[in-house]
């Protein structure tokens, strides 16, 4: 797809409410997400897509991770994902954030799109302004939109992973494998204990680092 109809498409895209919370360094994150499109050619028609876009947690980028960055995102996902992933590449060297699309809804409501946008901000910053994003958007480039905003949240999130990492001996190229797994461990146990909603994904950790029958008894304590 021609790069200038690219930018076009983002010149009529705002973001109009923007999650307060950033992504998560150590987990996944979760944020519902609601698309206002005004329909073409027919005066008064809006259409909303409504659905949750899943960050997964950041890793650490090697040579040998060449994975899809986005899955969900619609037919165009892959021209709008190249274009992206070129303007966004300083983010994207050190770490890979992967994103997913889930229980995407989509109606159209017989509004003004202002109307519908005015109505859907009241709620979120009332209800959900932590984890909710409101996003008007041309109707034949709600991929390019939310695809951009996640990566837009990237961003935003980018230096305090990369300083939490930093600290934990993640990025350093001197230690080795085993090393770097043991400290991301000791960060998740840390974590673990005030936030049961990390435990599962610790238990994860330990399995595929084949470390879980040396931390058998400090795991199955943060269930005592």
């Amino acid at each position: 797809m021609d790069a200038a109809l690219i930018a076009k498409l983002l010149r009529s895209t705002q973001v109009v409410f923007a999650p307060t919370k950033t992504l998560a360094a150590y987990g996944p994150t979760r944020l519902q997400y609601h698309l206002v499109s005004p329909v073409e050619d027919l005066e008064g028609r809006t259409r909303l897509r409504e659905g949750n876009v899943l960050s997964e947690r950041p890793l650490i980028l090697t040579p040998e991770i060449l994975r899809e960055r986005f899955s969900g995102f619609g037919e165009d996902a892959k021209e709008f994902s190249r274009w992206l992933c070129d303007q966004y590449r300083e983010l994207l060297r050190a770490l890979e954030y992967r994103f997913k699309n889930e229980d995407i809804k989509t109606r159209v409501l017989h509004e003004d799109h202002r109307l519908v946008l005015d109505r859907i901000k009241e709620d979120v910053s009332s209800v959900s302004p932590h984890d909710s994003v409101l996003i008007r958007c041309p109707d034949s480039a709600w991929s390019l939109a939310l695809m951009k905003f996640t990566l837009d949240e990237a961003a935003r999130a980018f230096p305090g992973h990369v300083r939490s990492f930093e600290e934990h001996g993640l990025f350093d190229p001197s230690a080795s494998a085993v090393r770097r797994q043991r400290n991301e461990i000791d960060h998740l146990f840390r974590k673990a204990g005030p936030d049961p909603s990390l435990r599962s994904e610790l238990g994860r950790k330990l399995k595929e680092y084949d470390l879980f029958s040396e931390y058998e008894d400090r795991f199955l304590s943060l269930f005592s």
